[in-house]
């Protein structure tokens, strides 16, 4: 440690005989809050000539493996020794540690703290400042049992002991030894209790003085933060301004626009009018391959499971957690981009939650006829597909719940595609998955939203009805339940 070796070295000197040693510690603070401390110890030459070999019998290796930088330890032509040392501290936290090592642990530098603080509004037209605050206390005067094992195992110089050493120079060390403390701060010194030479503040003290507080201060302005922010601003205004002119024409033009004439009614037509070409050029008689239902609404009720179930379930459980919350992790987990855990989890119920999964799933009603009629279908060998809304974990389980694997022979899922009905996403994967042209399968669905997309497509569509619903006007084959569409088919 440092405080083993410099201040071993100058007690050394000092007790060896009358002389004079000066020690100066030097703190620089940069911009950063970080810094550097340098300690320069000049020993007169009557001190230089007791110490052997000087000043290759100084042992400072060990500064070097504790981060100290020895730059100097030379004697000059005048018989001075000079030992110049130094270390970085990378924060203003740091600086305290860097400093007990020179001493020991609240020996000569106790409490020093460095302060670095910002002052900047972002409204305004002040400059930022960066203000920095150095707070110690130098105490010059040590007993040498503070020096820690400096003297330990034989130590003492000239094998003499340090009570005899005491005794000699009882009185003494006032003239023999000198301490300078300089701090130089960053940018522009403001108030300082010390000497102020060329923007460095210095104490000087002797061996016995009383301690010293050490205060001093430092700020640095910056216009150029300034600049910037208000740039930013001005970009962030320009870009808002931007945008609501464009949200503004936006709503202007499509107000003023006639209904059917909107970009989007235009797109529609020429959708339509291009199925109805490719329609044109097939041939006009189908040939029914697959019977393709939907899993809401044909299989199972309700047709709507997210606000017909799921929810409710949910409410009753975390009666006040957000709806919409819900209904948004809802769209995620369909289509793929949360797991159902994951659902679980966000809805607080993940210890409960394959007690609510069972209770969701089991909430489902089988539509009144479903076995015989799948029953039929596979005799008739005729292949029956689902799709629907649902990770796949909740399709798998409510195919086996419902015992649909064997006469269901597809089970397209949204969270296998990543896309929910009723985009054309679920069917084009059914018919790569069955290699089946669309112009050849029949649709069932209750909902006409679906149908609309399917017929486009090419499909032969049909809204399939309960006894209980009511019938909508539809352009769709209204089909009312699973007998309805044997007697129609002729199966």
């Amino acid at each position: 440690m440092m405080r083993l070796r410099v201040l071993a070295v100058v007690a050394l000197l000092l007790l060896a005989s009358a002389c004079r040693v000066d020690t100066t510690v030097d703190i620089r603070v940069d911009d950063d809050g970080s810094g550097e401390v340098t300690v320069e110890v000049v020993a007169d030459a009557e001190a230089v000539a007791l110490i052997p070999d000087a000043p290759d019998g100084l042992q400072l290796g060990d500064l070097s493996d504790a981060g100290w930088t020895v730059n100097a330890n030379t004697v000059d032509r005048a018989g001075e020794l000079t030992v110049n040392v130094s270390k970085r501290f990378p924060s203003a936290d740091a600086l305290g540690a860097v400093l007990a090592e020179i001493a020991g642990e609240d020996v000569i530098f106790e409490g020093f703290t460095l302060v670095k603080g910002h002052n900047f509004d972002v409204i305004g037209l002040g400059p930022a400042r960066t203000d920095y605050a150095l707070r110690g206390s130098v105490d010059p005067t040590f007993d040498f049992e503070q020096l820690g094992g400096a003297f330990a195992g034989g130590l003492a110089p000239l094998g003499r002991s340090t009570d005899a050493i005491e005794d000699d120079f009882e009185g003494g060390f006032e003239d023999a030894l000198g301490l300078t403390v300089t701090v130089r701060m960053p940018e522009t010194l403001g108030e300082a209790n010390g000497e102020v030479v060329d923007e460095t503040v210095i104490w000087t003290m002797s061996y016995g003085d009383r301690a010293v507080d050490v205060e001093a201060n430092s700020s640095a302005e910056s216009i150029l933060v300034r600049v910037w922010t208000m740039v930013a601003l001005s970009a962030g205004a320009l870009l808002v301004l931007l945008l609501f002119s464009y949200l503004v024409r936006f709503l202007l033009a499509k107000w003023r626009t006639p209904k059917g004439r909107r970009r989007r009614d235009i797109r529609r037509r020429q959708h339509r009018a291009a199925t109805r070409a490719q329609e044109a050029s097939r041939p006009r008689r189908r040939m029914l391959r697959l019977l393709v239902v939907d899993v809401h609404g044909v299989l199972v009720r309700p047709t709507n499971p997210l606000e017909g179930a799921l929810l409710p379930l949910i409410m009753a459980e975390q009666p006040d957690i957000d709806p919409e919350r819900v209904r948004e992790l809802h769209r995620l987990l369909v289509l793929g981009r949360v797991s159902p855990s994951e659902f679980w989890s966000e809805v607080d119920l993940s210890p409960v939650s394959e007690l609510m999964e069972t209770r969701y799933l089991a909430s489902f009603r089988l539509n009144q006829g479903l076995h015989p009629f799948l029953d039929r279908m596979k005799n008739s060998g005729l292949p029956v597909a689902a799709i629907g809304n649902q990770p796949r974990a909740w399709g798998d389980r409510l195919r086996r719940m419902a015992a649909l694997e064997d006469s269901i022979s597809s089970w397209m899922v949204s969270g296998d595609v990543g896309s929910i009905l009723p985009e054309p996403a679920l069917f084009e994967a059914t018919r790569r998955t069955m290699s089946v042209d669309l112009f050849d399968c029949f649709y069932l669905s209750s909902i006409p939203g679906n149908l609309d997309v399917a017929e486009e497509l090419g499909m032969a569509t049909g809204l399939f009805l309960s006894g209980s619903d009511a019938i909508p006007d539809t352009d769709h084959t209204v089909v009312l339940g699973f007998e309805d569409l044997l007697k129609t088919r002729g199966t």
